[in-house]
């Protein structure tokens, strides 16, 4: 392998492994008439951690409640910054919980990664904007299995749009999502999927992206099948990279998304 090659694999691996963590939503078992508690994930999945504060500003966008009537913002509410609640009780029925990363320059040079674009940064060897979403289907109640909120796009940049409820999944059944980029179909794209429990390892050192449990690509029409084998908390994540509009300021526009749901019954 030449040495030019080995510097764009070694600069891959460096940008890959920089931004392992990914945004994901995981809400409590909720029956109706009770108040909805979220958690916003930004670590190493399936384990949240307090979000450091030279990262709050990112997330200062609050998690949201999608239902038929809206988006409606959550509380932060509860002993750690990544706990959120709804203002008022919830009815059964089927929504949606998302988050959202603010879009934030992150550049690399020798000394290592900052918050910064290339103008801040003129000896960068890497610099990404990078943008995260998490959404969460979320059946308050255990009958709710309806489809027509969570199955309706919702405008995130890069976004994973379930084509049924997973309650009406079984394990070893096929379901189906759409990817969306700028609200358009995104053939091509890479879906990976795992549940909690699948990589037991210690990733807190190295931020590795945890073990997949689900690999395929979509099709023309943005869509795949994931294939949960087994019942479960399940995260199925897309990143997608594209050019920045300006190079001078910095290199890619880099979207995450992802995709949490349940497979199975809950746990009380």
């Amino acid at each position: 392998m030449k040495k030019t090659a080995l510097f764009t694999l070694a600069a891959l691996l460096c940008s890959t492994a920089a931004h392992a963590h990914r945004v994901w939503v995981e809400s409590a078992h909720t029956h109706g008439g009770e108040i909805l508690k979220a958690e916003l994930g930004y670590g190493e999945f399936p384990d949240m951690e307090p979000i450091a504060k030279d990262r709050l500003h990112i997330f200062r966008k609050p998690m949201q409640l999608v239902t038929e009537k809206g988006k409606e913002d959550l509380v932060q509410k509860g002993q750690h910054n990544y706990q959120y609640q709804s203002k008022k009780p919830v009815k059964e029925g089927s929504y949606l919980v998302t988050a959202e990363y603010q879009p934030t320059f992150w550049s690399k040079n020798k000394a290592g990664w900052k918050q910064a674009s290339i103008k801040e940064m003129p000896d960068a060897e890497y610099c990404e904007q990078t943008r995260m979403y998490g959404k969460n289907i979320v059946n308050v109640g255990h009958e709710s299995a309806d489809t027509k909120v969570i199955t309706r796009p919702i405008g995130q940049g890069l976004e994973i749009v379930p084509l049924d409820n997973p309650a009406n999944v079984h394990v070893g059944e096929r379901f189906k999502v759409r990817v969306l980029f700028n609200g358009e179909p995104l053939p091509g794209a890479v879906v990976t999927a795992t549940f909690d429990g699948f990589d037991t390892s210690d990733r807190s050192k190295n931020h590795k992206v945890e073990a997949q449990a689900f690999y395929d690509k979509t099709g023309d029409d943005g869509s795949v099948e994931i294939i949960p084998l087994r019942q479960g908390f399940w995260k199925a994540n897309v990143e997608h990279k594209v050019d920045f509009l300006d190079q001078k300021t910095c290199q890619k526009q880099a979207s995450y998304t992802t995709l949490t749901f349940q497979i199975g019954h809950q746990a009380h």
